[in-house]
């Protein structure tokens, strides 16, 4: 059988998983699993009566536009229309649905560190990765990535809020970025974690999509409407790649639970503005206990935090959290979940 080439060497994304990460998922209480960015709270009470709620129709296939989830979405970002969101299974597959329609052969420019799938997801659809060095402050640095595109380029992917750094771009420096970039030039902006930046200079990348050909954006229900487990996430995009995304993009790989689930976590605004309030409040609550243990870490605007230190000093306290080197950062460094109030106190336990 002949092969992809490229597709040699190609690891699959798969986030390291100690035994006791596992137990933790099947319902063991010995241990708090801070590794993967989740919210330990779960889905609001509105998303899960909607999910019991399709059980009845699991013997169908749901809707393959999901045409109410993509409605929704759109109310929440004014000026744009469903036509101009794509759904997928989590903000992954909307990443490589956007990466998919780009021209071959040719790059992605990426942040480095970042988020690792960036680079197993270029090569799978056949274009090459460029790593670019965050700066001084641990923030994407947008002239380095401005100076490393050429002609092969085809997409730039900013993280923002960047993981897993946790630090992010406002929305004026990502505008004039964006206006900087050759014409052909796709902007990805990733924003996983879009509900915890608490500054107004941040949001409205929207504004961006609906003033520009070549700016995307891609977010997810799996943060803080803590639907990890369904997998829905979305882009924004002009019409015409959101009409070439569709063309390509797996039928019906949002399932009917997932959507129904994200459709009524996001009429729930002021419960889901208290999640994140509730996380931030906890994130700096972390931060000040970290630095009073004199531990040096980034100051985050997601819920998480990269602090230098091993992982081994928390998981004397039970807590499990992400070791650095395996995202990019020294050994020495882990990367820490912010969970619940309870969850914090044993991680900040351990502390000297």
């Amino acid at each position: 059988m002949k092969t992809r080439s490229v597709l040699e060497g190609v690891s699959p994304y798969n986030p390291p998983r100690l035994r006791e990460e596992i137990s933790v998922d099947y319902g063991s209480e010995r241990f708090v699993k801070l590794t993967m960015n989740e919210l330990s709270f779960g889905p609001l009470p509105e998303a899960k009566a909607a999910i019991v709620e399709t059980l009845s129709r699991a013997g169908r296939y749901p809707d393959r536009d999901a045409t109410p989830l993509r409605e929704a979405i759109a109310r929440a970002n004014p000026g744009l229309s469903a036509g101009n969101v794509v759904v997928g299974n989590g903000s992954s597959e909307t990443l490589v649905d956007l990466m998919q329609v780009l021209d071959r052969p040719g790059e992605v420019v990426i942040p480095w560190p970042s988020f690792p799938f960036y680079v197993s997801a270029a090569r799978v659809v056949g274009l090459d990765a460029r790593k670019v060095p965050l700066d001084r402050r641990h923030r994407v640095d947008l002239d380095a990535m401005l100076a490393t595109v050429t002609g092969d380029t085809r997409a730039v992917i900013a993280c923002n809020p960047n993981n897993p750094s946790g630090t992010y771009l406002p929305l004026a420096e990502v505008r004039r970025f964006a206006e900087a970039l050759p014409e052909g030039v796709l902007l990805i902006l990733d924003e996983a974690y879009y509900d915890f930046v608490d500054d107004p200079l941040y949001p409205g990348s929207h504004e961006l999509v609906l003033a520009s050909e070549n700016v995307a954006s891609t977010r997810t229900f799996s943060k803080v409407h803590g639907l990890a487990g369904f997998r829905v996430g979305y882009g924004l995009v002009p019409r015409r790649l959101a009409d070439l995304v569709w063309s390509t993009h797996v039928p019906f790989s949002v399932n009917q639970a997932g959507q129904a689930a994200a459709t009524a976590s996001l009429g729930q605004t002021g419960a889901i503005a208290e999640r994140s309030r509730l996380i931030k409040r906890e994130r700096e609550r972390v931060q000040e206990a970290f630095g009073a243990a004199g531990l040096e870490y980034v100051p985050s605007h997601t819920n998480f935090v990269m602090v230098g230190a091993k992982p081994e000093l928390f998981e004397k306290t039970g807590v499990l959290v992400r070791e650095g080197e395996a995202l990019g950062y020294p050994v020495g460094w882990s990367r820490v979940t912010i969970g619940g109030p309870e969850e914090n106190d044993r991680l900040l336990a351990a502390l000297p």
